[in-house]
């Protein structure tokens, strides 16, 4: 397994397990499927993948990892063009999909029982993934959330966008009879097959919050964990804007209030997932 060098201090790492067997034990499903959406980040993408494959080096789940390139123009899709890992897929967008939209498509060719959103933009850390996998599989949830701020000390570089998550966050738990902490949360762990099942329609950052009001609309469970958040500033790279994202994902909240249960499952994929899930009940 290879990744190429974007500086002296990135290299190949070690990423077997601890009597050098293979990350990932072979498999047609892999447990887990890590998306990670990427848009000029050729300074964090591979100390950012270098510091997942370091996470899962002792654990025994199967892995597969989809690297989705939403037209980089700063050296991202040269390296990711290098890039030599097993159990990874990158996928380069011939048009500018949005994050959404890029997310969108990571989980429609996702296999995994589980799919986690990870950016590779180190705001998040590697070893909080699997930490929400253990905490979502435990609590039997449709979805684990990564909180920011769960037991308080929340890190923002931005007033706005904190006052905005704690608005948007709360008009979710007031228009879905919800009781989650941190909606906007850009490490989501989602059940595979109920993932794949829904119909999404957001292509900006409005998606982390559609994510969640179609697993409530759609009588899923939440569970929540606190994880570390290191945020960054826009000068750093951060592309979220809070106004004009914090509006978009108003309207979605809103319009996934009022839009018809029966419209929040792709038709194609319904059967499958009445057939596959556990929680097969929830969506009646």
């Amino acid at each position: 397994m290879l990744i190429p060098d974007e500086n002296p201090e990135i290299s190949s790492c070690d990423c077997g397990g601890p009597s050098g067997e293979a990350l990932s034990v072979k498999s047609t499903v892999p447990y887990l499927t890590v998306v990670m959406c990427t848009f000029n980040e050729v300074d964090r993408i591979g100390s950012a993948l270098k510091e997942f494959l370091s996470s899962a080096a002792d654990r025994t789940e199967s892995v597969e990892i989809i690297i989705v390139d939403n037209g980089s123009t700063d050296g991202t899709r040269e390296f990711l063009e290098l890039l030599d890992e097993d159990n990874t897929r990158v996928i380069f967008n011939e048009h500018n999909l949005g994050k959404g939209g890029s997310i969108r498509k990571a989980i429609s060719e996702s296999k995994g029982n589980y799919v986690v959103i990870h950016d590779p933009d180190l705001e998040y850390r590697a070893e909080d993934v699997w930490i929400l996998l253990d905490a979502t599989r435990n609590a039997d949830a449709t979805m684990g959330l990564g909180s920011r701020v769960i037991g308080g000390n929340a890190s923002y570089e931005y007033l706005a966008n904190y006052l905005g998550v704690r608005f948007l966050t709360w008009s979710i738990n007031i228009l879905f009879g919800a009781h989650i902490t941190d909606a906007a949360t850009a490490m989501k762990m989602l059940n595979g097959a109920r993932a794949r099942s829904m119909n999404l329609r957001c292509t900006g950052f409005d998606l982390d919050f559609e994510l969640v009001t179609s697993t409530l609309r759609l009588g899923g469970t939440i569970t929540e964990t606190r994880v570390h958040y290191s945020p960054r500033t826009v000068l750093q790279g951060k592309k979220l804007r809070a106004y004009r994202d914090g509006f978009a994902a108003f309207k979605a909240i809103v319009k996934d209030r009022f839009r018809a249960k029966r419209n929040f499952t792709l038709a194609s994929n319904l059967n499958s997932h009445i057939a596959n899930s556990q929680h097969s009940d929830d969506i009646d």
